[in-house]
């Protein structure tokens, strides 16, 4: 796997966690709009993949470690299948982690109104 993100590592921790959760998020959703194109798919999971890495090293996740290595083998397992498959799924059951990560993604998609 190449190395996506090699500045980020330093400042990763910095990130508030819910950012550092839609960030995931963010390569989860890319990879599901790119299922139709394999390179694309794997390259975007490969980046998630990363990310979850960097969250996993963040000691404010250690209350969430076995779900968030849970979703990396998940991940793993999406990026070794020859079909590409949804990963909608695990990118809803990682939002969830974090409440506020939850609820931005919704008032994204238009479904919670902002307070």
């Amino acid at each position: 796997m190449s190395r996506w993100h090699k500045s980020l590592q330093s400042r990763f921790t910095a990130f508030p966690p819910q950012q550092q959760l839609l960030m995931v998020a963010n390569e989860l959703n890319r990879a599901e709009k790119q299922i139709s194109r394999p390179d694309e798919y794997r390259r975007s999971l490969e980046r998630a993949t990363e990310l979850i890495d960097l969250i996993c090293t963040d000691p404010r996740w250690q209350h969430a470690l076995r779900e968030l290595r849970r979703a990396r083998e998940i991940m793993a397992a999406h990026y070794i299948s020859k079909i590409p498959a949804s990963v909608q799924p695990l990118l809803n059951t990682i939002v969830s982690l974090h409440p506020e990560s939850w609820k931005m993604l919704q008032r994204g998609r238009g479904r919670v109104k902002a307070q």
